[in-house]
């Protein structure tokens, strides 16, 4: 039985044998899966805002799952939790993906039992993240509204991923201090993270977004320990 509650998720898959697997697997487990085989039925579905996650498949006929993402972070719900499904496993997938919107990925073939895994740590982050709502914090000229999900720079409204608001509030609640990257990784997908490149990954796109090249740069990088925000380059290590 899982660990998390039995709530609904909704699947976006087109291989019906894949989809009834996964289906099976999952509600065995306890959850309650919604199907849909497309992205347009996928969003009909998801403006019930009952789901407690996503789990898209990335080619779909149709709306594509990077579409998807898209247009429900930016339409329906900007904190779903999406893990996308993938036969492709390159740097460039990854970061697109990313930028859509998807919290994790999952490469074809994969065990049942790792879907699950990273379902339930996406779904337990998301839990945790809302217990934040309504602080606003501040770095130098940075600043993170938790209510609205705005973030700024200079007086100027920044473009974040949700993985990225996710890292940068985490960053700022422990701020001037060293956080691990270990402990940003559990933050990110509890006991279950997903390889050595996605915090990396994560981490780049973040620094283009809140680190332009004519502001002063915020966000340190100690290799082998973690990452940090400092207001001022002069006072790091």
């Amino acid at each position: 039985m899982s660990d998390v509650p039995p709530l609904p998720v909704l699947l976006v898959e087109d291989d019906p044998d894949l989809a009834a697997n996964i289906q099976d697997y999952l509600e065995r487990q306890g959850w309650r899966v919604d199907y849909a085989p497309n992205g347009a039925l996928a969003m009909h579905q998801l403006i019930s805002g009952k789901h407690c996650a996503g789990i898209f498949d990335l080619r779909l006929p149709g709306i594509g799952g990077l579409e998807l993402c898209e247009r429900v972070r930016a339409q329906i719900s900007p904190a779903l939790p999406v893990l996308m499904l993938t036969a492709a496993d390159t740097l460039n997938d990854r970061l697109r993906g990313f930028r859509a919107g998807a919290d994790d990925y999952l490469v074809k073939p994969f065990a049942l039992a790792e879907l699950l895994a990273r379902l339930q740590a996406l779904v337990r982050r998301s839990s945790r993240l809302t217990n934040n709502l309504g602080k606003t914090l501040r770095i130098a000229d940075l600043k993170l509204c938790a209510s609205t999900r705005e973030v700024s720079r200079d007086h100027q409204p920044l473009m974040l991923t949700k993985m990225g608001f996710t890292i940068l509030e985490k960053l700022m609640q422990h701020a001037p201090a060293i956080v691990p990257r270990a402990d940003l990784e559990f933050h990110l997908w509890g006991d279950e993270p997903p390889g050595s490149d996605a915090l990396r990954t994560h981490i780049a796109t973040l620094r283009a977004a809140i680190d332009p090249p004519d502001l002063l740069p915020l966000l340190l990088t100690h290799r082998g320990v973690g990452y940090q925000l400092l207001s001022s380059r002069r006072s790091a290590p």
